[in-house]
């Protein structure tokens, strides 16, 4: 066999071994950031008197504590309110949080199962 034939040979081996083992790599996706990035912690929470529950009987009601909200831009205080709960859920308040520098939030809402922060 030619000696320039019998290079092209061998790095040509070398080239499809080294490509071989680079597409056996495997790596584990990051689990996302929970919640959306904003500008820092919200206010502080506006103190609000808890009004009697509305009187509809056969709705039961559950007091949803006013929070700040993040819109996109800046917080908006939510009052607090009397809600009827969808059937099988709990409120879960919105939680601020922060990691690696940076704040984070996750908006509160009704969810079935075991609410964080739940409400009844």
């Amino acid at each position: 066999m030619d000696i320039r034939l019998r290079g092209v040979l061998s790095v040509s081996t070398s080239v499809l071994s080294s490509l071989v083992f680079v597409g056996c790599v495997v790596n584990e996706p990051e689990s996302p950031a929970r919640g959306v990035i904003v500008s820092g912690p919200p206010p502080a929470a506006v103190h609000e008197a808890r009004p009697s529950p509305p009187g509809v009987p056969g709705t039961p009601s559950v007091w949803v504590a006013g929070y700040w909200h993040w819109t996109g831009i800046q917080y908006a205080w939510i009052p607090g309110h009397w809600d009827a709960a969808p059937p099988g859920t709990l409120w879960s308040r919105p939680v601020y949080s922060s990691r690696d520098g940076r704040y984070f939030y996750e908006s509160g809402g009704w969810r079935t199962g075991q609410a964080r922060n739940a409400l009844k």
